[in-house]
């Protein structure tokens, strides 16, 4: 049945907020996914979806950033030592053990140097809350970092979100130019670890 004038009038001139046009593309994006999933399956999707945001504003952007900067302010040390009028040699074999660890993915022993020189913090605060007759409680607890596995801990990217559950995520560190083994720099990442929880699987694509 064709509109009354008026309403077809309205429609015509009536426009879209910015904030409107992004919440139907993404409501649209959300259905189209998860159209044939239940109600219970839809629900913990969004449930998912806001874990991981809370993860990657509050726990993997800060780590993110923990690492960069640990990383170039190595870099930079070595870049100045090697342009040292001293032999070189040294420096450029700890250029090369660098880059030689991330084609060996042995990201651990490239935690543990940067906090042998001083490069990462010892602690971590976390806030933890716990539940006593239903009453939440905030404390904040300090989690020590010594390797990889209490990193992961102190930003709580854990099985369970905690500082106290297992690890579940992976950092490859980038490697450093090398120009005499013409070796480009490349990014450091941060990822879940595979069939976890954690990890947010994409469709497959057509």
């Amino acid at each position: 049945m064709p509109l009354p004038v008026h309403q077809a009038s309205l429609m015509k001139t009536k426009g879209f907020t910015l904030i409107e046009l992004v919440v139907a593309c993404t409501l649209l994006v959300m259905l189209s996914t998860i159209a044939t999933t239940s109600t219970y399956n839809f629900l913990q999707a969004v449930t998912s979806l806001k874990t991981q945001f809370q993860n990657v504003r509050n726990n993997i952007i800060p780590l993110y950033g923990l690492l960069t900067k640990a990383q170039l302010q190595y870099t930079t040390k070595l870049a100045f030592a090697l342009a040292a009028p001293t032999d070189p040699t040294a420096v450029q074999n700890e250029i090369w053990d660098w880059n030689n660890k991330i084609d060996q993915n042995l990201s651990p022993a490239l935690v543990t140097l940067l906090i042998n020189n001083g490069l990462l913090p010892p602690t971590r605060s976390v806030q933890v809350t716990t539940y006593n007759n239903g009453n939440p409680t905030v404390t904040t607890v300090y989690v020590p970092i010594t390797d990889l596995d209490s990193l992961l801990r102190a930003f709580q990217l854990t099985d369970d979100g905690t500082s106290t559950g297992t690890p579940v995520a992976t950092i490859t560190f980038g490697k450093m130019l090398d120009v005499k083994k013409n070796t480009s720099p490349t990014p450091l990442t941060i990822d879940w670890k595979p069939g976890t929880a954690q990890e947010i699987v994409l469709p497959p694509s057509a």
